[in-house]
């Protein structure tokens, strides 16, 4: 392959695959990053290593609810953002479907054994 042709594919500004990004905007993908970070440092603490303190629990699993929100809606963005048809449309796609997985997980395994555990009182 000559370099000529290497170039050509990676640096054009007309190539697909180099539009594709630009599409969403910088302030969106920096959004999409910082909040998919939150929502899974969150869910991770109110799932796994929050274990054994039950009174921080439901206070981390709405946390990561309330992260959840900020993660669909920054994703949301970027799916709406991105060109149809694209890898990028269909990665924002994950994204934004994913904090609803991960909040009914968080719902079934914190927040409804802390309720009940507190009904129970």
């Amino acid at each position: 392959m000559n370099l000529n042709v290497i170039y050509y594919i990676v640096a054009q500004p007309h190539d697909k695959g180099a539009r594709v990004m630009a599409d969403i905007s910088l302030t969106v993908r920096l959004l999409m990053a910082l909040s998919g970070l939150t929502g899974l440092t969150a869910f991770i603490l109110a799932n796994f290593i929050l274990k054994k303190h039950a009174e921080m629990r439901l206070t981390t699993g709405l946390i990561q609810i309330a992260a959840n929100s900020f993660v669909f809606s920054s994703w949301l963005g970027g799916f709406l953002q991105a060109t149809p048809y694209t890898f990028w449309r269909y990665f924002a796609l994950v994204g934004f479907l994913f904090p609803l997985a991960t909040a009914s997980v968080t719902f079934v395994r914190v927040i409804l054994p802390a309720i009940k555990c507190r009904r129970r009182k």
